[in-house]
């Protein structure tokens, strides 16, 4: 994009040797299909003036928002004025004047379109399931009409108000609100270089991730990066029975933690799919789950969906309904029921047919102004579930029964 013009003007113009892209850093912003290019050159001034050339052509580059910084010998270069050629409307001509000859380093930054990115994390489970290798990779395409060799990748995690003022903008006409927005994104940017944590902005929280190594990501490509492997990560096996969330059955939940005890919590990890796999033997894997997740925090909990476990079961029945505590109204001649109690009485069975204790997590949702009682110890979740938390011993039967009353019409109390 950037090349020496023909011969300059006068004598004072000399041009400007320009060699290749020392460094590239793309910041990915998903949310607004943009993304922030720095590159680096080290250029070589002659004493006076210097013309430099900027093309976009073919590319999906915002001219409004080129920049040009000197990053070295600042105080020597400077940059008098920046023309627009009048027979092309794809490219822009630095004046730069130094003082007397000499080098320097470069920034030069713009925002692209065209750039995405999208993450998976793939789980090798330990024959005994307690434990994997996590790896995670982060896949990105570029369409941007710009290839970008030996590129260092950075994504955007969460939101952030800026974005959100930019995708606002980007509808109208690129003002001076525009280049105000964009040059918020550029110091942040710039701070996180020597930041690793969570960046907090007005009301939005975002974390910039930084995919290890350097990458050649050609234009009209999409290339799978690896960001880490991680071994021996713990994993806990719970199994669930949410009607509301996995419908009348019982699932297995393969559970795992990003945090420093699951040897992971260094940073939030962005949204994407988790797969978890088995050795199947003969050098094949065994599909075990997935599941989509949101980005995710700090100590936050991942659970992967495995399906249904023969070895463990669980049968919910009712054992009797019956309704109490009528109350009646008269309205003109006639006397109706107002209000009642519905008290109904569960059980459920639960058995582990495994060679090794397993967790439960039981989740009984009711509504209504309801009282919930049971012999075995529960915990109120929200104001509509009651959870069951136990462990099983390896072949052990257990029954829970519990009641629960619901109140109807004029019984009603908690309104």
């Amino acid at each position: 994009m950037l090349s020496a013009l023909t011969p300059a003007l006068h004598a004072k113009e000399e041009l400007v040797t320009l060699p290749k892209r020392d460094t590239v850093q793309l910041t990915i912003y998903n949310s607004v299909d943009l993304t922030l290019v720095r590159e680096t050159r080290e250029l070589t001034f002659k004493q006076g003036n210097n013309r430099l050339q900027f093309s976009w052509a073919n590319t999906l580059i915002d001219p409004t928002s080129v920049e040009f910084n000197a990053l070295t010998n600042a105080d020597k270069v400077e940059v008098l004025d920046t023309s627009y050629p009048a027979q092309s409307n794809q490219m822009l001509i630095w004046t730069i004047s130094a003082e007397a000859a000499t080098s320097a380093r470069v920034e030069i930054s713009y925002f692209t379109s065209g750039i995405s990115w999208n993450a998976e994390y793939h789980g090798m489970l330990s024959t005994d399931e307690r434990s994997m290798t996590l790896t995670a990779y982060v896949g990105v395409s570029n369409h941007s009409g710009e290839e970008y060799e030996d590129a260092k990748v950075r994504l955007v995690v969460g939101s952030i108000n800026i974005v959100e003022e930019i995708a606002a903008l980007a509808g109208g006409q690129r003002d001076e609100r525009m280049k105000e927005a964009y040059g918020k994104m550029r110091r942040a940017d710039a701070s996180e270089n020597a930041k690793k944590d969570i960046v907090k902005e007005g009301l939005s929280e975002y974390y910039i991730y930084t995919v290890e190594g350097q990458e050649t990501i050609p234009n009209g490509w999409s290339k799978r990066l690896e960001s880490f492997v991680q071994t021996g990560v713990p994993l806990r096996t719970v199994y669930t029975w949410d009607p509301a969330k996995y419908g009348n059955q019982l699932v297995k939940l393969l559970v795992f933690k990003n945090d420093e005890a699951h040897k992971l919590g260094k940073e939030p990890l962005p949204a994407g799919i988790v797969r978890l796999y088995r050795d199947a033997g003969a050098g094949r894997l065994g599909f075990v789950g997935m599941v989509a997740t949101d980005y995710i925090p700090k100590n936050d909990e991942v659970k992967v969906n495995a399906g249904a476990d023969p070895e463990v079961q669980l049968k919910s029945k009712r054992n009797s309904y019956k309704k109490e505590n009528l109350t009646f109204q008269w309205s003109g001649n006639r006397q109706y029921i107002a209000g009642w109690d519905t008290l109904e009485e569960f059980e459920l069975d639960i058995k582990n047919f495994r060679n090794r204790d397993v967790d439960f997590e039981i989740n009984v949702r009711l509504s209504g102004d309801f009282d919930f009682d049971s012999k075995t110890e529960s915990t109120k979740i929200d104001f509509q579930t009651q959870r069951f938390a136990l462990n099983m011993k390896a072949g052990e039967s257990r029954q829970i029964s519990y009641t629960v009353r619901t109140r109807f019409g004029t019984n009603i109390k908690n309104k």
